[in-house]
C-alpha cells in the first residue's frame, strides 16, 4: 500500500477521508495504552503497528500491516511487564534493573516457542506463524490471523450461551488433531480457555494465545496468566507434573463450558470439596460417551486423567474401543427412546447431576441422571453410608496392625543388639529383594526415571525410537512383561518415543514422479501428486518443485506435494511467412505460473 496513513489503526483497513472508518466504525478517538508501541511505529522496516488487541504476562499483540506482503497481520511482541521496561524511544524494550537473567531466560523461551509454532504452520486449527525476528533488544512473532472474536465471545453472543453436542463435535474435533501434533512437537499450551480460540470467518476454531511456560505456572515467581476453572491442579504446584494431560484438562473444561453454559468449578476448589456436576437437563441430552469423556478428561489427579489428545479423540468419537471401555465401567441400559428399534441403548454413566428444582418436592442435594425413585435413592444413600463405615473400620484395623508390626520390629531389633552380633546373618545380607514389574507403557519416561521408588529397585535403561503416533517422551515398550517378578537391581529397557523423525526435504527436481516418491516415501512422507502449467519450455511429467520446497524442514508422516510439469500443449507450432517456427507464447488467459493443483478450483 502506498499511503499507510489511510489505514485505520483499529482494523488496518483503508479509510475514506478523515471520517468514520466504514469497516469498524472507528473515529480515531482512542489512544494507545501507555508504555506500548505508538500508532504508526514501523517494526523491522516492514510491520506498521496499530492498536494493541491483546496483552498477557509475557507480551503484547498488535494488529499490524505487513508492507511487504501488502496484508494485515498480528504482531506479538515479547514484553513481560514485571521484568521489563520501555526505553525513552518508545520502541526499545529493556530488562528491568536486577532482572537481566530472568529476562534473557524468558526471551529464549519466547523464541523457542514461536519457532516451533512456525515450523507447524499449515495445521488447520493453529494460527499461521510466518515470521520471527529480534529488534530493539526484544523479539517478535508474526501470524496471519487478525480475527478478534473468541470462542467466549461467540458463546456469549448466543441466546442460550452454549452449543449442542453435534455442533461442538464439528468445531472441536479438528482442534484435537492439531493439539496432538503440538504435543508431539514438544509444545504444551498450559493456558487453554475459551479466549484461546479465535473464530475464523468460516466458523472454524483456531488455537492461539500462546505464552512461555514461565507465565503459565503459579510457582515460577513471575506474573502469571492462569485461567480459573480451566487450569488443572498441577499448574499451581511446584512439583506438579505438567504434560499433554495438562492441556487435556483445559480442553475438556472448555468443551464442558461450551456444552453446559457455565465455567467449571476451579480445580483448587474441587480439591477441597469436589462437587463437579452436570445438570440433569444436559445429562439427559448428551450421549453417554461424551459424559464419560468430560468426567475422565477433568480428573483432578493427572494419573487418572485422559492422557493425550488421541485418547480423548477416541473417547469423543465413540470408537469401538471407547464404547467397550464404557461398557466395562457402566451397566448397559436398554430401552432408551433415542435408539432405533431393535437396538440396545449405549451405556449410561452413573453421573450425579444437579436436578432442575421441583416446587412440589423437598430439594434433594443430588439426583442420579437415571432418575432413581425415592425408595431407591434412600436405599442407595444407606448403602453408601455402610460402605463409608466399612472403609473407616478397615482403615482403623490397618493402623492397629501397622503399630503392632512396628512394635515387634523394635523388640526384635533390641534383642538382636543385645546378642552382641553387629552384622545380620549371611542369609539376610545375601537374600535379594524382589519387585513386581508394573505397566510403564503410556507413562512419561522422565517421571519414571526420576521416581525414587522405581530407581531403588530397577536399573532403568532408555532406548529412543522415532514415532509418528506416540508423543515424544512417552514410553512405548518395556523389555520385561507386566507382572513379572524380578530381583532388585534388574535391568529393564524402556523404549521411549522421540517423536517423528525430522529431516530436510531432498531435491527431486527433474525426476519422474516414480523416482521422486521412491526418495520421499522412504523418509515416511505422504506424497500428493499435483501439476503445474507447462508453457512448452519444460519436459512434461518431470518434477517442477515440491511443497514444502527442497531444503525446508519437514517431519516424518507429513504430506508433501510433488508438483509435475503438465503435458505439452497439443497445438501445431506457429510459423511465420517464411515457414520459420515462432517461439511459443503463453495465452494471456492462462498464467505461466499456475497454482500447483491445476484443477478449476485450485
Amino acid at each position: 500500500m502506498e499511503d499507510l496513513s489511510k489505514l485505520c489503526f483499529l482494523c488496518m483497513e483503508e479509510k475514506v477521508g478523515d471520517g468514520i472508518c466504514p469497516h469498524c466504525g472507528n473515529v480515531d478517538v482512542y489512544e494507545q495504552d501507555a508504555g506500548l508501541l505508538p500508532f504508526g511505529s514501523m517494526v523491522a522496516r516492514r510491520y506498521y503497528i496499530g492498536k494493541a488487541v491483546g496483552r498477557s504476562a509475557d507480551g503484547v499483540t498488535y494488529i499490524a500491516f505487513d508492507t511487504k506482503e501488502n496484508k494485515k497481520c498480528s504482531v506479538r511482541e515479547f514484553f513481560p511487564s514485571d521484568i521489563s521496561v520501555r526505553d525513552v524511544d518508545d520502541v526499545t524494550v529493556l530488562s528491568a534493573q536486577g532482572c537481566e537473567a530472568a529476562y534473557n531466560e524468558c526471551l529464549s523461551s519466547f523464541l523457542e516457542l514461536w519457532k516451533k509454532l512456525k515450523r507447524l504452520k499449515g495445521l488447520t486449527a493453529l494460527i499461521n506463524v510466518y515470521d520471527i525476528f529480534t529488534s530493539g533488544k526484544t523479539a517478535y512473532a508474526v501470524y496471519s490471523e487478525t480475527e478478534s472474536e473468541t470462542l467466549r465471545d461467540r458463546l456469549l453472543s448466543t441466546e442460550e450461551g452454549f452449543m449442542e453436542w453435534e455442533q461442538a463435535r464439528i468445531v472441536f474435533m479438528p482442534v484435537l488433531s492439531t493439539l496432538g501434533t503440538l504435543h508431539t512437537s514438544g509444545v504444551i499450551h498450559r493456558g487453554i480457555d475459551p479466549d484461546s480460540f479465535i473464530v475464523s470467518s468460516d466458523g472454524k476454531l483456531k488455537l492461539s494465545n500462546f505464552s512461555i511456560p514461565q507465565v503459565r505456572l503459579a510457582w515460577s515467581g513471575l506474573k502469571t496468566d492462569i485461567s480459573e476453572g480451566y487450569a488443572p491442579l498441577e499448574v499451581y504446584s511446584d512439583d506438579g507434573n505438567v504434560g499433554p494431560w495438562t492441556d487435556i484438562y483445559a480442553f475438556t473444561a472448555v468443551l464442558y463450558r461450551s456444552l453446559i453454559g457455565t465455567t467449571p468449578i476451579p480445580s483448587k476448589v474441587r480439591a477441597q470439596n469436589d462437587q463437579m456436576m452436570i445438570p440433569a437437563r444436559f445429562a439427559e441430552k448428551l450421549p453417554p460417551y461424551v459424559i464419560n469423556s468430560l468426567i475422565n478428561g477433568m480428573q483432578l489427579n493427572p494419573d487418572d486423567r485422559t492422557r493425550n489428545a488421541e485418547q480423548l479423540r477416541s473417547n469423543l468419537s465413540a470408537s469401538p474401543r471407547a464404547v467397550s471401555a464404557s461398557a466395562l465401567l457402566y451397566q448397559n441400559k436398554s430401552g432408551d427412546p433415542r435408539t432405533a428399534p431393535g437396538t440396545t441403548a449405549p451405556p449410561r454413566p452413573k453421573t450425579y447431576a444437579q436436578p432442575e428444582p421441583d416446587p412440589r418436592k423437598p430439594e434433594r442435594r443430588y439426583q442420579n441422571v437415571d432418575r432413581l425413585s425415592d425408595d431407591a435413592q434412600r436405599a442407595y444413600e444407606e448403602q453408601q453410608k455402610a460402605v463409608k463405615r466399612r472403609k473407616a473400620l478397615t482403615g482403623l484395623l490397618i493402623a492397629v496392625i501397622a503399630l503392632l508390626l512396628v512394635g515387634i520390629a523394635l523388640v526384635v531389633s533390641a534383642l538382636w543388639g543385645s546378642s552382641g552380633n553387629d552384622q545380620p546373618s549371611t542369609e539376610a545380607t545375601t537374600e535379594a529383594q524382589t519387585v513386581n514389574i508394573p505397566n510403564f507403557v503410556g507413562s512419561l519416561f522422565d517421571s519414571i526415571a526420576s521416581d525414587a521408588y522405581y530407581t531403588q529397585f530397577l536399573r532403568i535403561v532408555k532406548h529412543d525410537e522415532t514415532s509418528t503416533t506416540v508423543p515424544a517422551g512417552q514410553i512405548m515398550y518395556q523389555s520385561i512383561p507386566v507382572g513379572s517378578t524380578v530381583t532388585q537391581g534388574t535391568e529393564i529397557i524402556l523404549t521411549v518415543s522421540s517423536g517423528p523423525k525430522k529431516f530436510t526435504v531432498p531435491d527431486v527436481t527433474g525426476k519422474t514422479y516414480e523416482e521422486a516418491i521412491a526418495v520421499l516415501a522412504q523418509e515416511g512422507l505422504v506424497c500428493i501428486k499435483a501439476s503445474k502449467y507447462n508453457d512448452g519450455t519444460h519436459e512434461a511429467d518431470k518434477v517442477a518443485e515440491t511443497f514444502p520446497p527442497a531444503g525446508a524442514d519437514i517431519t516424518q508422516g507429513d504430506d508433501i506435494q510433488v508438483i509435475l510439469w503438465s503435458a505439452l500443449p497439443e497445438t501445431e507450432p506457429e510459423t511465420d511467412e517464411n515457414g520459420e517456427t515462432v517461439a511459443a507464447q503463453a495465452s494471456p488467459d492462462v498464467p505461466t505460473d499456475a497454482p500447483a493443483n491445476d484443477t478449476p478450483n485450485g
